[in-house]
């Protein structure tokens, strides 16, 4: 395996967490960005003591903010993987959804990831890749995330026409649609049971971060496929077949 630079948004906690630290286990040279400082540099000391032979920084970075997402980009020379994993989720039914609540979703989880890939474009190495994380949501829909569902789905739209046009770049883009337990989405299997009666669908098959990350790392920064949705459902991985049309 080529050793690689890695800008991971959201890296602190959750998936990105996991990729950060799986992506060091590997002897990659890490970037991790976040909004918090404090958080940052902690998750970096850490890094650095569990595998001080590998090259890590780390970038105060809110991707929602293209001043500090421009500022960050200063301080970045080159990378070969950008994964764009920054997330939130501020689920309601839509009827109760406040104007508020959808933009800032929209705002970090699908603005957030225009302004960090527009940014950091031109620091990609040929033969590189962009990453994103969406969500099973965008492709079933989920009770309650009319506003992440439709972040999410943006993602793999964004993801299809990038993967078109960066194919001359010898730039590759993909997309991870994860199915894991993180302290994000654990609120929200709990607020479909209690509330709605509703629970994830079986075959959703719930993993864990690090089935997510042992991918990346392992499988897919390797992949000279483009244009892909991956799914991870815990150790069953795959990815979705191109929709097809059926006439009526």
């Amino acid at each position: 395996m080529n050793k690689r630079t890695i800008l991971i948004t959201g890296a602190t906690r959750g998936i990105g967490w996991a990729i950060a630290q799986k992506a060091a286990q590997a002897n990659h040279k890490v970037i991790l960005t976040g909004r918090d400082p404090l958080s940052l540099k902690s998750r970096a000391e850490e890094l650095k003591k569990k595998f001080p032979k590998t090259e890590i920084q780390a970038i105060t970075l809110d991707v929602s903010n293209r001043s500090s997402v421009a500022n960050a980009a200063k301080l970045i020379k080159d990378i070969d993987i950008l994964i764009n994993n920054a997330g939130i989720t501020a689920d309601s039914t839509f009827k109760k959804m406040s104007p508020e609540i959808w933009d800032e979703v929209i705002s970090v989880n699908l603005t957030g990831v225009f302004n960090s890939t527009h940014a950091l474009l031109d620091k990609i190495n040929q033969g590189g890749q962009i990453i994103t994380l969406t969500s099973k949501s965008a492709l079933f829909g989920n009770f309650g995330q009319a506003n992440y569902a439709a972040s999410k789905a943006g993602i793999i739209a964004f993801m299809k026409t990038l993967a078109k046009e960066l194919q001359k770049s010898m730039i590759r883009v993909n997309s991870v649609s994860p199915a894991a337990v993180t302290d994000m989405t654990l609120p929200v299997l709990k607020s479909l049971k209690e509330t709605y009666g509703q629970n994830i669908p079986d075959e959703w098959k719930m993993g864990s971060s690090s089935d997510v990350a042992n991918f990346i790392i392992n499988d897919l920064i390797e992949t000279e496929m483009t244009g892909k949705i991956f799914s991870v459902n815990g150790s069953e991985i795959g990815y979705w077949q191109e929709p097809t049309f059926h006439k009526l």
